[in-house]
């Protein structure tokens, strides 16, 4: 027996940031939006809004930002913001882009989180947070709230010339060397992991 297929056809454009209004669609009802700048398939909602099921926009122009169709975006839908060579997934409040992370992106609070930059938010290193927030090392509190050495004990040392071996002092040493001869800088240096710190 022979049939013929029977195509149903949702109401659909192929305009860019062609949305569809709450004016043509009723509860529950899909529309598409096949154009490829902004591509989409959305409903209406109990409420009579229209909703956004999918894809996330990429690009440096948010989406519907030159609407033909519905103007304004859908709550909790999703652009990746490609203006800046970090990019940052952005959601749409209904008022608003919202960066996801924005705490850690721009102002990197948490040095190991912010945007790979290799000083952040006064870290020597953002990943080890040699000197994140004052503190010579972050996780072991060495120079933490004004404490010298984590368990509160002084270790100093002043050199004329040289830094020792650092296999001979512990963690958190601290040696100020006054450069009277050879290469190492004068300054300030802490024991940290197989190796002295210049600070």
């Amino acid at each position: 027996m022979t049939s013929t297929p029977v195509t149903l056809l949702l109401k659909r454009s192929g305009n860019a940031s062609d949305r569809p209004s709450g004016n043509i669609l009723v509860n529950g009802e899909l529309a598409t939006n096949f154009g490829a700048a902004d591509p989409g398939v959305y409903f209406e909602n109990s409420a009579g809004g229209i909703v956004k099921i999918g894809p996330s926009s990429f690009g440096n122009t948010a989406p519907n930002a030159v609407p033909v169709g519905l103007a304004g975006n859908s709550v909790g839908e999703q652009w990746v913001d490609t203006n800046s060579a970090a990019y940052y997934l952005k959601v749409w409040t209904g008022s608003t882009w919202q960066k996801i992370y924005s705490g850690f992106a721009d102002s990197a609070t948490v040095a190991g989180q912010a945007n790979s930059s290799s000083i952040a938010s006064g870290a020597l290193t953002a990943n080890t947070a040699t000197l994140a927030s004052g503190a010579i090392l972050a996780s072991g509190a060495i120079l933490a709230s004004g404490v010298v050495t984590a368990a509160g004990t002084p270790s100093v040392l002043v050199l004329l010339s040289g830094i020792p071996s650092p296999a001979s002092y512990a963690s958190g040493t601290l040696v100020y060397q006054i450069q009277s001869s050879g290469t190492t800088p004068s300054g300030l240096f802490i024991r940290v992991l197989n190796g002295w710190a210049f600070t």
